[in-house]
């Protein structure tokens, strides 16, 4: 993972995903480039001549320029790459564009909690951008502090397309000397009353284990187990599912995103 993109809106959490970011980027030696998607209101576009649009749209992104500069000052680390003022309309969508045209190896974004009504009906554009991404996205909480990724845990439901995803997890964990923990989340009171958890060790891969535990939710169970194994990085897979399920695992991942203070991996198919 040489190359990041790390889409902002110069808020609180972006600052400290961002400075996350450089840290990681510094690990890995990769480059991360910046950009911030703009755009006019539509109530004030749509009753101005084109002339005027054009102007607006020439001194909005101007000020979006200054802001990257001043977002980015001080890191300049020899990680920093291109500072990117992007017109859009569709920030999740523009993001995901940007990132399949120039080929990112990863995005990384921050989160923040959820504000209003619309935001909990539409989800959030770090959700979204985790739906839609061609590559891989690094969701960072905005109390998240960054310390050298030793610990990955990769929660898991037994699908038989985890084998992709888990192979380049693997690459990912050894290049950056990290152990991969697998853990499921069993919500199902059948299989026993499991206050432990159940460790097999070589699964699937030598250099990691395997856990099970029974909890009422999977949320409280990956808490338990983040807690308990000090995980630096939680990952995940997010197939392309129906809508419904698509629409179940939006919410589960803004739950985990939203409430945890480790960074969450997703993976698509």
């Amino acid at each position: 993972m040489k190359k990041i993109l790390f889409p902002t809106d110069f808020s609180t959490a972006s600052q400290n995903a961002f400075i996350y970011a450089m840290k990681l980027a510094k690990d890995i030696d990769a480059k991360v480039d910046v950009v911030n998607i703009y755009s006019l209101p539509f109530a004030d576009s749509g009753s101005m001549v084109p002339e005027y649009v054009d102007s607006m749209l020439e001194e909005k992104k101007k000020n979006v320029e200054f802001k990257l500069a001043e977002f980015t000052t001080g890191s300049h680390n020899g990680n920093l790459g291109d500072a990117k003022a992007q017109y859009g309309i569709f920030v999740y969508q523009d993001i995901t564009d940007l990132a399949k045209l120039e080929d990112y190896d990863l995005i990384v974004m921050g989160t923040k909690g959820e504000r209003n009504l619309f935001e909990k009906i539409m989800g959030s554009v770090t959700t979204h951008t985790m739906m839609n991404a061609p590559c891989p996205v690094l969701a960072v909480p905005e109390k998240a502090r960054y310390t050298p990724i030793k610990s990955i845990a990769y929660a898991t439901d037994f699908a038989p397309k985890d084998e992709p995803v888990i192979n380049e997890l693997v690459k990912i964990s050894e290049s950056i000397g990290a152990k991969v923990h697998f853990v499921h989340v069993e919500t199902e009171p059948a299989i026993g009353d499991m206050k432990e958890t159940i460790e097999i060790d070589k699964y699937p891969f030598e250099t990691t284990d395997f856990a099970l535990l029974n909890r009422k939710t999977v949320m409280e169970g990956l808490d338990t187990y983040i807690e308990n194994k000090k995980i630096d990085l939680l990952a995940m897979f997010m197939p392309r599912r129906r809508l419904w399920e698509r629409v179940f695992h939006r919410s589960f991942t803004k739950q985990m995103t939203f409430h945890s203070r480790t960074p969450l991996l997703v993976f698509h198919e």
